[in-house]
């Protein structure tokens, strides 16, 4: 259960404010950008004015969370005045200054209040008020409770984005952080008629041929250490350009090695530019990987985790593979 003190101190501050500014990570996926519709939801149900800002696109595959066309990609020159005229931000599925790049700058010089919702661990205070459990499988779970705490009558569209949430952090409600609090909530959400079908076929039923040839390329690419226990591959700048991909089109790329026979971890090196390096772990449960992502500056969960780091490809995969040595 969430600290019922937080709760209203949260309350409190969105019951006092006006103008408020949600934003989330950056390249946002199912549970940071079906967070932001559900916040955004209860706010403009108290007749508060909202603003989404993310430093990053929608991926495709989620724009049905955005009919609305609300998300709005950060912009420096065009958007920092609507940043530092915010009452108070919100700050979901994040607590990583870093991953929030100007937003989070911009943030940092406000005098406006931060409220952070989130399921990641930290062993700081991030923002001015933080409402973290890492035990929710999800932030749309946690906000769920959260909301359903300030009796927020949910919307159809409140309930869809939080059910994409939970569907897609949980992997179809595979993942180990599938408890029976996450199918309760989600069966509370099944309440308001939303498709299921149609969710998960918007999700993950629209594939580019892109991101098709880019998966041929890491299953050529597979490697093996540490007797089959490990799994690995790398895409590289080049693959991306061959094929026309985008990073996005990476999603769900890493959880694919560990359904092997025999693996334990999967990790995935994926090359945004030559020294710019996007590091991706996954774990089947019985290894922790998480300590081996704050080794490069990341974090994560126990058994899912990564970090971003500035160091050339062919230096980093032998740092990484060293340090994974450590706990196989």
């Amino acid at each position: 259960m969430i600290d019922a003190a937080i709760v209203k101190k949260i309350d409190k501050i969105i019951r006092e404010n006006k103008k408020f500014v949600i934003t989330t990570h950056l390249n946002p996926d199912g549970d940071a950008l079906g967070s932001e519709v559900a916040m955004a939801e209860y706010l403009r149900y108290l007749n508060k004015t909202v603003h989404i800002v993310n430093i990053s696109e929608t991926p495709k595959n989620y724009s049905f969370l955005d009919e609305n066309q609300e998300f709005i990609h950060f912009d420096k020159e065009e958007h920092e005045q609507l940043l530092r005229s915010a009452d108070v931000f919100i700050v979901l599925d994040i607590s990583d200054w870093g991953r929030l790049q100007d937003i989070g700058k911009i943030m940092n010089e406000s005098q406006a209040p931060a409220i952070c919702i989130d399921h990641h661990h930290v062993n700081y205070q991030f923002a001015d008020v933080d409402l973290i459990r890492e035990e929710a499988s999800s932030t749309g779970e946690l906000l769920y409770e959260f909301l359903e705490k300030v009796k927020f009558p949910f919307t159809l569209r409140a309930a869809i984005a939080l059910y994409t949430c939970i569907l897609t952090d949980t992997g179809s409600f595979r993942f180990s952080n599938t408890t029976s609090r996450t199918h309760l909530v989600a069966s509370k959400l099944l309440k308001y008629d939303i498709d299921t079908k149609e969710i998960y076929s918007l999700v993950y039923e629209q594939n580019s041929p892109a991101k098709m040839a880019l998966l041929g390329e890491a299953l050529i690419n597979l490697h093996y250490e540490f007797e089959g226990k490990l799994a690995w591959f790398a895409l590289t700048k080049e693959m991306f350009d061959k094929h026309h991909a985008s990073v996005w089109d990476t999603e769900g790329f890493p959880e694919i090695p560990r359904t092997i026979e025999g693996v334990e971890v999967s990790l995935m090196f994926t090359e945004i530019d030559e020294a710019d390096i996007k590091i991706s772990l996954r774990s089947k449960g019985r290894i922790v990987i998480n300590q081996v992502a704050q080794k490069f500056g990341g974090g994560g969960h126990h058994f899912a985790a990564g970090a971003q780091v500035e160091i050339p490809l062919n230096e980093l995969v032998p740092q990484v593979l060293e340090e994974l040595g450590r706990v196989m």
